[in-house]
């Protein structure tokens, strides 16, 4: 999923940018470390081993995952006789989920492979730094029904899941009343920066595939707030540029996602979200870097050599 480009100065300084891309790059290490499971199997399972039956409407709530892909999730959990329905003795209309024997030994197996994911993601940060990003994480995710499942509050990749998803939400309810995604603003923000450029060149700056970058800009193309022109150079390609719309619509969501990032720093204090935001810079050094060059470690201000 993940494309090498260095990130647009303006959007490095928002943390809700900075996780998605630390997500991405999260799932898929723990994809390639755990081929024949899902992380969400993970999550799903871990709540019932550690709370045992819990209804199915509390394990959405738990993990954030929508209830339509919950009763899909359930359902393969079941199939591979990992989960059990069973009557919730609390309330006969309803099912409580429970682990089954085998799935208590497949979940044994599954966190085996989340410490090769937990490795392979962490491996360019020291253990004090990956310490101080699970502290930040889990101090923005404070009072979040994410932080009650304990045995996965250790691990980065899971905290930066929840996180990402916190921010998406905040960001969603920010650029509601533009009409705008996030992943839109994103592309409105890069083309700030890069105007004219490419749609293969904001792919590799956001770090979409090429497909999912034609996607998005057709949509803002619809909308009237891009434009492509055929490049003088190259007849088979195009320069996209922001509209007159597209800029003011750019402005507005600049002023959400700031609004946003005061969230953020509400929580974690400034010096807090400074922490933050470098240890993913650095955790996401080699997908932001260009290849054949070096990503500058700083962030607003925030120190470039680790403090210590």
């Amino acid at each position: 999923m993940t494309t090498s480009g260095s990130p647009s100065p303006e959007l490095s300084q928002f943390t809700g940018y900075l996780l998605r891309r630390a997500f991405v790059k999260a799932t898929g290490v723990a994809k390639a470390c755990m081929p024949d499971a899902h992380v969400r199997q993970v999550a799903l399972m871990t709540i019932l081993a550690e709370h045992g039956a819990v209804s199915q409407s509390k394990v959405t709530d738990l993990t954030g995952v929508n209830r339509s892909l919950m009763v899909k999730l359930v359902d393969e959990l079941e199939t591979a006789g990992w989960v059990a329905r069973e009557r919730n003795p609390e309330d006969r209309r309803s099912y409580a989920l429970r682990l089954t024997a085998a799935g208590s030994r497949s979940l044994q197996e599954m966190h085996t492979e989340l410490d090769r994911a937990e490795a392979e993601l962490t491996q360019v940060l020291t253990p004090a730094e990956v310490h101080r990003l699970k502290l930040q994480l889990r101090r923005l995710l404070a009072e979040d029904s994410a932080l009650s499942v304990q045995s996965l509050t250790e691990r980065s990749g899971y905290l930066i899941a929840h996180a990402h998803r916190l921010l998406r939400d905040w960001a969603l309810t920010g650029l509601d009343h533009l009409a705008l995604h996030p992943r839109e603003f994103g592309v409105l923000a890069t083309l700030g920066q890069e105007e004219p450029c490419s749609q293969s060149h904001l792919a590799a700056l956001l770090g979409v595939s090429p497909p999912a970058m034609l996607g998005f800009v057709d949509a803002l193309e619809e909308r009237g707030l891009v434009s492509r022109v055929r490049k003088a150079s190259d007849r088979r390609a195009y320069d996209v540029t922001l509209t007159t719309a597209g800029r003011s619509s750019l402005q507005a969501a600049q002023r959400a996602a700031v609004h946003v990032q005061g969230r953020v720093v509400a929580r974690l204090g400034e010096r807090g979200d400074l922490e933050l935001r470098r240890l993913l810079m650095k955790l996401l050094a080699s997908d932001l870097a260009p290849p054949g060059h070096r990503h500058p470690m700083t962030v607003a201000g925030a120190p470039s050599a680790d403090p210590r």
